[in-house]
């Protein structure tokens, strides 16, 4: 858990510089055709940090398994309107989410790492493998707003 809450700690300092150094039609222009444009990706962040949030909460609180529903991330994209939202919203909006599940991640005592969670497909995992798995996600998406040399500079 001290690896995820560092990385993430980094990614809340660096991504806003990162991404305010784009220009605007860097962010809206979709990546290739039927793909989704940098600011709808940090959109979909934003989605996954409201969804992993509450997750992160429920996992501690509830019955074993705590049983994760999954969203559909085209749908929410769609629905928050990302596309013509006006950028500095949305970074706003990923690092406020990306905060409160900092401060979150931080309380959890380490007791409650190995709490269990099962996704649709069966699978289940523990509070801190879903963590983990939580970094992971935003990790490739950064990939997709800054390229594939960003993560080796800010590992």
């Amino acid at each position: 858990m001290i690896r995820v809450i560092s990385r993430l700690e980094t990614y809340v300092e660096t991504i806003p510089g990162f991404f305010r150094s784009l220009n605007l039609e860097e962010m809206v222009l979709p990546r290739s055709e039927g793909k989704w444009s940098r600011l709808q990706i940090l959109g979909h962040l934003c989605d996954s940090a409201v969804n992993n949030l509450n997750r992160f909460i429920r996992v501690q609180e509830g019955p074993e398994p705590y049983i994760i529903e999954p969203y559909n991330q085209t749908f929410w994209v769609e629905a928050e309107g990302y596309k013509h939202a006006p950028p500095e919203h949305v970074l706003s909006l990923w690092l406020s989410l990306n905060q409160a599940i900092l401060r979150v991640l931080k309380r959890i005592p380490e007791t409650r790492y190995s709490h269990k969670c099962r996704l649709s497909n069966g699978e289940t995992l523990t509070l801190e493998t879903l963590a983990g798995e939580y970094l992971f996600h935003i990790e490739h998406h950064l990939k997709q707003l800054f390229g594939e040399d960003f993560l080796q500079s800010h590992a």
